[in-house]
């Protein structure tokens, strides 16, 4: 029995009820990719940027970052073996990014955790299972920060963001069979 468990039917639906609203075209697209990741269905997700070397990973802000995670699966593969920097660096980067609350960078790390086979993904992965909240959504905005979107914005800036993100790295971990830390 797993301790952090994830529920996919719970975000398919919370997806397919935002489906329902009036959203901007960008929302109802992460919208329906919820819903298709939630099925176990991953597509890829790539980003063109050009790639840095790993070393400089640690300087970059979260959206380049980003973007270099989305590239790395397309480069030749991991590229210095598992006893390398890419195992000291990713899992790091993962696990800074949990910290920080930066849900889709983190989601985004752990799909590269698991497709450069790196440790620390099923910790990862379980911290990510425990963002999901009882309606379905993702991510808990800090309560002794001050929040960082309009709490009527929430939903669309910060849950559905982080409810895709999220859905679609558990599903890419369910499919790779990582077994999870507390399954």
């Amino acid at each position: 029995m797993r301790v952090v468990t994830f529920d996919f039917e719970a975000a398919a639906r919370w997806a397919a009820d935002l489906l329902a609203l009036p959203l901007p075209d960008d929302a109802a697209r992460l919208a329906r990719e919820t819903v298709t990741c939630a099925s176990l269905n991953v597509p890829d997700l790539r980003s063109d940027a050009a790639p840095v070397p790993l070393t400089e990973w640690l300087d970059l802000d979260s959206a380049a970052l980003l973007a270099q995670v989305r590239a790395a699966p397309a480069g030749a593969g991991q590229p210095d073996g598992p006893g390398g920097l890419a195992g000291v660096i990713v899992p790091g980067c993962a696990f800074a990014a949990c910290r920080e609350n930066d849900l889709p960078l983190a989601a985004a790390l752990l799909e590269l955790l698991l497709h450069w086979r790196l440790p620390h993904a099923a910790d990862v992965a379980d911290f990510l299972a425990f963002q999901q909240r009882a309606d379905g959504a993702c991510g808990y905005l800090n309560p002794l920060r001050p929040a960082p979107h309009a709490r009527h914005e929430a939903a669309l800036r910060f849950h559905l963001p982080a409810t895709h993100a999220i859905t679609r790295a558990l599903a890419a971990c369910e499919l790779s069979g990582v077994a999870r830390a507390n399954a």
